[in-house]
């Protein structure tokens, strides 16, 4: 990106994000989009006869010598299909695991019926024990207290929705639920909620966007959250690059492949996050994408800053923390350090150098 193109910096960010390398515009591979091979089209055979060989009839796709493949044929070849011991043992141990299941959670139900009549009881024995002038000052309490709450409801509510003008944008990219599994795209649905309340309660918060939820993870989202239309969020059934095609100089997606390294977050840059989880199977994924929509990439300095246990891949909410707190404390290490859990950080043990193998900082 030329200078004339670049976003205008804030006086803490300085120009240095504005110094990433523009996106290279020719360069156009279509991994992270692509379908995977037309078994439909697949050639029958992949063997040809060999010179002079004697052609002979092939009856494999004969009609008057195919087997009939129906519906009812599968479900009996399926149903003639013994299953083994293990396979046995496998389905009762689960069937049994979800009787003690629903045994438990109508046990659970039981309970909190039994304690909410108590207290109801304990509750009208309380009132009816009560002179006039104790009950008049309870109903005072108690109405000052729920107008406290609707109070700060308002103002946490006004709050989130002032974020949606913050000069700092983060982007969800949503795109990828295809490339998950049942279970991952769950996950990021709920790694979506912890990213909204974690804005919600920033002292700096981002204008959060996001894109592509006409897809497996806005269905999932909607599942996991039904109100979240109403969250103070920019929804957008779209693809970011199309949803932002108007500042599309302004974009930088942020990836853990990418050789540019982050220095800090300008004002009026847009922020993108693959969301995506699948524990590293599928390598540059991210950064291919940017590479193909030609818009900057970069990389947080988590290498240079922390010092992570284990697996260096985190969640896509650790990263939005990670954002939230440097726009915050204007200092990575401490923004590191507040962001990521504990139990993700390295142990220092006495003449033993920590060994930094990059950086995972997002799910890819």
């Amino acid at each position: 990106m030329t200078e004339a193109q670049a976003a205008p910096a804030d006086e803490t960010g300085g120009d240095k994000a504005a110094e990433l390398p523009s996106g290279d515009a020719s360069f156009t591979p279509t991994l992270w989009g692509k379908a995977g091979p037309d078994l439909e089209t697949k050639p029958s055979s992949m063997v040809t006869p060999c010179a002079g060989a004697t052609e002979t009839k092939d009856t494999r796709n004969d009609e008057s010598t195919a087997p009939e493949n129906t519906p009812h044929a599968d479900a009996d070849a399926a149903d003639a299909v013994p299953l083994s011991k293990n396979a046995r043992k496998r389905a009762a141990k689960h069937d049994l695991w979800q009787a003690k299941k629903m045994q438990k959670k109508g046990e659970e139900k039981a309970a909190k019926t039994l304690k909410a009549e108590e207290a109801k009881a304990a509750f009208s024995t309380k009132m009816q024990e009560m002179t006039e002038a104790e009950k008049a000052e309870y109903e005072a309490g108690r109405k000052a207290n729920r107008d406290e709450r609707m109070k700060q409801a308002e103002t946490a509510k006004a709050k989130k929705h002032e974020a949606l003008h913050s000069p700092f944008s983060v982007v969800l990219d949503l795109e990828f639920g295809a490339l998950m599994t049942e279970k991952e795209v769950k996950s990021m649905a709920k790694q979506l909620c912890y990213c909204y309340s974690s804005n919600g309660k920033a002292a700096v918060p981002a204008a959060m966007y996001f894109t592509g939820l006409d897809g497996d993870v806005g269905e999932a989202l909607t599942k996991a959250s039904p109100g979240y239309q109403n969250w103070a969020v920019h929804h957008k059934p779209e693809p970011y690059i199309d949803a932002l095609s108007k500042r599309k100089n302004d974009l930088v997606y942020l990836t853990a492949d990418s050789e540019n390294e982050l220095t800090d977050f300008v004002a009026n840059e847009i922020y993108v996050i693959g969301g995506i989880v699948d524990r590293n199977r599928h390598k540059n994924l991210t950064l291919n994408k940017a590479k193909e929509q030609g818009i900057r990439h970069a990389r947080l300095p988590i290498q240079k800053h922390l010092a992570l246990s284990g697996t260096h891949v985190l969640t896509v909410n650790q990263v939005v923390d990670i954002i939230l707190a440097q726009l915050e404390l204007k200092n990575w290490d401490l923004a590191m350090e507040k962001a990521v859990p504990m139990r993700k950080h390295a142990k220092e043990e006495p003449g033993k150098q920590t060994k930094e193998e990059g950086d995972g900082e997002l799910s890819e």
